[in-house]
């Protein structure tokens, strides 16, 4: 179990990152760009000879990996609708949206491979977001 102070330490964090999204208010966000970067990587599984002699085999595995702007990256049109790799990456997502104290503004959130968001938004999409009620710049997911 840990110590008292950082256990208290930890309670203070935690309560002062809840109060922090206590104050955002639910908005909807227009996509104007986003900003892949990819890293696609494959495994590739096989029996090879055991090079440890006496005729058996043993399963190999070789990986490669192609990096870059994810549309620079030749599989990315496939890999985005079937999702049969394993992708690194984010995605900033840079929006436009009506702050709540009527502004417009423009942010950016950032999705990872493991976000849907990260291969299904594009230019034009309506985004749900949060925006803070008391600074109408900070956003972030909803």
């Amino acid at each position: 179990m840990p110590s008292r102070p950082i256990l208290a330490a930890t309670l203070i964090a935690l309560a002062a990152t809840l109060a922090g999204c206590a104050n955002g208010v639910p908005t909807e966000a227009t996509v104007a760009t986003i900003d892949h970067t990819c890293e696609i990587i494959e495994k590739v599984s096989r029996e090879v000879k055991d090079p440890r002699g006496g005729g058996g085999t043993i399963e190999a595995t070789e990986q490669s990996s192609r990096k870059g702007e994810c549309k620079s990256v030749g599989e990315w049109k496939e890999v985005r609708s079937k999702r049969n790799k394993q992708v690194e990456g984010t995605a900033d997502v840079h929006v436009t949206y009506r702050a709540p104290d009527g502004s417009f503004q423009t942010g950016t959130v950032t999705y990872t491979g493991r976000d849907d968001e990260f291969y299904e938004l594009k230019a034009g999409d309506p985004l749900k977001i949060m925006v803070d009620a008391e600074d109408p710049k900070r956003i972030w997911k909803a």
